[in-house]
């Protein structure tokens, strides 16, 4: 069993790190000096630690306090977003968190412990819903990190005090935001516009937003004019010429990257919007 420090993660002056795994490999059992926030996007597979064996699948959380230890084991297609907890940040009272139920369990390690007692790690579960707005916060704050602009610590700091707000509502209200308080139109045409290079179904909106099939395709026609798989394929189109447009990727490429599997197929679909094959459009608007 060994042991990872921040040192070496931390390297600029950002309050977390990200390590995305796509996908996570078996990783024996290890602890480190930082607080780990592991969520899983997609996949399965056992989390270990010295006295537990629990089954990982899509929307679980898994919060990691510096020293416990712990692994992955008997994976498959386990993807996960790691976020890596600079160890000062935690300890600053950032926005009164510890005074927040639920923050002991998540974050805090107990002073009362025997010697040889170990603090069970912290596991719970997100709905579809809550996967996608934690998602939404994650990609947030790696634009600023990524981009640097301006005040970007500030903006990251806010992002990751607005992440751990929301999973410690969720730790307490499994429900939270429930059916009664959540905007469903604004949230399943958003769901849409940032995954629309997905294999979206019906069933995927209507969990997302819950709504009846009927209300969903009444939403996407009100909002946007266009019913939800007409809009997304809207969607698909302007990015590939977005593409086209920008950059030298081959068509094929561009066909699989905004989410076709077919390059023929994206083809057709691309001349019936527009009136030019992919090649005859980069042709016609490029220099």
């Amino acid at each position: 069993m060994y042991k990872l420090l921040s040192q070496k993660f931390w390297t600029e002056d950002a309050p977390c790190h990200f390590e995305f795994r796509n996908p996570q490999p078996p990783y024996p059992l290890h602890c480190h000096d930082f607080h780990e926030i592991a969520i899983v996007y997609s996949g399965t597979g056992i989390h270990m630690t010295p006295d537990t064996k629990r089954p990982l699948k899509t929307g679980d959380v898994i919060s990691v306090k510096p020293g416990q230890i712990h692994g992955y084991n008997k994976v498959n297609e386990l993807i996960l977003m790691n976020i890596l907890i600079r160890p000062s940040f935690l300890t600053d009272e950032n926005a009164n968190l510890p005074a927040v139920p639920g923050y002991a369990d998540l974050f805090q390690k107990k002073s009362s412990l025997r010697k040889n007692e170990a603090q069970s790690v912290t596991q719970f579960k997100l709905n579809k819903l809550q996967l996608f707005e934690i998602r939404a916060i994650i990609e947030s704050m790696q634009k600023e990190i990524v981009n640097q602009n301006l005040s970007w610590t500030t903006f990251t700091t806010a992002y990751l005090i607005q992440l751990l707000i929301l999973l410690l509502r969720i730790y307490n209200d499994p429900s939270y935001p429930d059916s009664a308080n959540k905007t469903n139109a604004a949230t399943v045409v958003n769901y849409v516009e940032r995954n629309y290079e997905q294999n979206l179904t019906m069933q995927d909106l209507m969990d997302i937003s819950a709504m009846s099939e009927s209300s969903v395709l009444r939403t996407f026609k009100r909002i946007t004019g266009y019913p939800p798989f007409v809009f997304q394929m809207r969607l698909r189109i302007f990015a590939a010429i977005n593409e086209l447009t920008s950059t030298t990727t081959d068509i094929t490429g561009i066909s699989y990257n905004v989410g076709f599997n077919d390059s023929n197929y994206f083809s057709r679909i691309f001349k019936k919007f527009t009136g030019l094959s992919p090649s005859e459009y980069r042709k016609e608007f490029t220099d």
